[in-house]
């Protein structure tokens, strides 16, 4: 693995070099980081490059629960025994309990071996403070104070935090050019609030981005809209599949269809995590009331509504 090494934004506002954008605030001689990495090797160098700035790590807030922004945590609590970790009251019953995200992608059934990874179920760790309500608002952290920005959709508790510096760091809210190239289909959870969330993001008045997937970005809402574009386009996508097929179809050969359309890899997880991706399309389309959901020789198919 790469020297992690830490990239000013602005003020004491940084992120790590490499794949994973974890972000970094100084404090004096301590750090509050935005996410934490998927797992204790990436811990580690992160930990690092931090020790190297002669600092050590106060606090931890997640944006959300998935492993590569919270696989990071456990070994940050081991080091650091007065650590507090942030994060949302929804996605804290995940990090907590990082078993049940596996069980989101087999129908909460003992999930099989190939969904047993560090990229679906993190380290157990715990959440101290639960930021609750869950909307924006103010939380203070060592007498500065930092703002939560809600952005549900890629989950269903998400946030983004801004800096006293005003630099924003977003998570996985939206997505870095190179990880929006690579992925024809983004990985969101709740159509309708993906795309409010990225109508909010273009509106905030930030001085830089952090995406935890892409590294810096100084203009953010050009992004924001690029990602609600290419969200009513999949959707488009997904209703012309269903309408071909007059007679109903399948789930599960919607997400073939989808896969082989945007060359998705041959895997386990990838289909796991591309039929999340179809059913938010599903639901949302049902919920506007242009397909349906029916039953047909035992099988749940999607049919346009006549």
């Amino acid at each position: 693995m790469a020297k992690i090494e830490l990239i000013q934004v602005k003020g004491s506002s940084f992120f790590c070099s490499g794949r994973l954008s974890v972000g970094v605030y100084k404090q004096g001689d301590t750090v509050i980081l935005v996410d934490s990495g998927i797992d204790s090797d990436t811990a580690k160098n992160i930990d690092a490059a931090i020790k190297a700035a002669g600092c050590s790590v106060a606090a931890i807030i997640n944006t959300h629960h998935h492993p590569d922004h919270c696989g990071g945590n456990n070994y940050f609590q081991k080091k650091y025994p007065d650590l507090r970790i942030f994060a949302s009251q929804f996605e804290s019953v995940f990090i907590n309990n990082p078993f049940t995200h596996v069980l989101c992608f087999c129908n909460a059934a003992a999930p099989s071996t190939g969904l047993r990874n560090k990229y679906l179920e993190a380290s157990i760790s715990v959440v101290t403070n639960v930021i609750t309500p869950y909307e924006d608002q103010v939380i203070e952290i060592n007498g500065e104070q930092f703002r939560i920005v809600t952005l549900p959709g890629h989950t269903f508790g998400s946030i983004g935090i801004i800096t006293p510096d005003n630099v924003f760091y977003c998570g996985d809210a939206i997505f870095g050019e190179d990880t929006f190239n690579k992925h024809g289909v983004l990985f969101y959870t709740e159509i309708q609030s993906s795309l409010a969330s990225f109508e909010k993001i273009t509106w905030l008045q930030i001085d830089a981005t952090v995406f935890y997937h892409g590294g810096m970005l100084a203009t953010i809402s050009a992004t924001a809209s690029k990602h609600a574009r290419r969200m009513l386009e999949t959707k488009d996508v997904i209703a012309q599949i269903i309408n071909v097929e007059g007679t109903g179809l399948p789930i599960d050969l919607v997400t073939q269809k989808i896969m082989n359309i945007y060359r998705i890899p041959q895997s386990e997880m990838s289909f796991a995590l591309t039929r999340t991706c179809v059913t938010a399309f599903i639901t949302q389309l049902e919920l506007e009331k242009k397909i349906e959901l029916i039953m047909r020789d035992g099988l749940l198919c999607v049919i346009e509504k006549k």
